[in-house]
């Protein structure tokens, strides 16, 4: 049987189209993975556009601000130096509070009277987490490592170049097998919507319509993203959203079935096998 409608329409007749649920069941092939992958693409494209456009601002325009108050440091046997006075306090340039704080003599051991969220001491890194919880990293395995200004904006410069591309793999693939564990579940789901619209469909025409289901939020989700619009629960409405669309193509595909043959197309309508002699 061949389909009637593409993977390029299903983004769109994916909101609305009752034909296209019931073509995506009874004449695609597959389960609809392959489309995801390919949907997924297309939505992160304009996402690390503009996450390239951010980092190449805070590259050019932000980083310099801060990476103009780093001193040369270097760390020799787990131990680190450094010849500014001390404590060194490196300034967020925006809000103008303290960021990183350089402290070899042991004046300052925490972070706990202060904003910074960085503390380099002789021999331990220490990150605030969050209010409640910082993690501390211990240089004795460090036995020679030098920081300036210079090594600092060679990072940076190679990441505006080769970054995004990795966000890009990483963000599509982590999407893509989360989406997919998603549209298991969800083909699970649709027995029970079944057994609503009293009606019987295979798995894998489960996980096809699951894929379908799933798309306007996929899309609804980019756009939100993009617009940097948030959306308190967003999680519960998309999977609300996921599971009306999945009763809707489930229910499309019953109500082929509660009208005589001749109104079939001709590869919906599977007439029962002749009754044996």
């Amino acid at each position: 049987m061949k389909k009637i409608y593409s993977i390029l329409q299903a983004p769109v007749l994916a909101f609305y189209s009752a034909d296209f649920y019931r073509d995506v069941c009874f004449r695609w092939r597959g389960v609809g993975f392959g489309y995801l992958l390919l949907l997924l693409i297309v939505c992160w494209i304009p996402l690390m556009v503009k996450i390239q456009l951010g980092f190449s601002d805070f590259v050019d325009n932000e980083a310099p601000k801060m990476v103009s108050q780093i001193p040369p440091i270097t760390i020799k046997d787990g131990e680190v130096s450094t010849d500014v006075e001390q404590p060194y306090i490196i300034m967020d340039p925006k809000e103008q509070k303290p960021i990183i704080i350089i402290d070899t003599t042991g004046t300052v051991t925490s972070l706990a009277d202060t904003e910074a969220i960085v503390l380099l001491t002789k021999t331990q890194l220490i990150n605030r987490q969050d209010d409640f919880q910082t993690r501390t990293y211990d240089l004795k395995d460090i036995d020679s490592f030098q920081l300036d200004q210079d090594r600092i904006n060679g990072w940076l410069k190679t990441a505006k170049k080769y970054l995004i591309l990795f966000f890009f793999i990483l963000a599509v693939f982590g999407s893509w097998i989360a989406r997919m564990v998603q549209a298991l579940i969800y083909g699970a789901l649709g027995f029970i919507f079944c057994s609503m619209c009293q009606c019987q469909r295979s798995y894998d025409a489960l996980l096809r319509l699951a894929v379908m289901a799933v798309t306007p939020a996929i899309i609804i989700k980019t756009i939100v993203s993009l617009t940097g619009f948030h959306i308190p629960m967003a999680w519960l409405w998309f999977f609300l959203l996921a599971m009306l669309y999945l009763y809707f193509g489930v229910k499309a595909t019953s109500q082929h079935e509660d009208r005589p043959p001749q109104q079939y197309p001709d590869s919906f309508y599977m007439p029962p096998p002749n009754p044996e002699p």
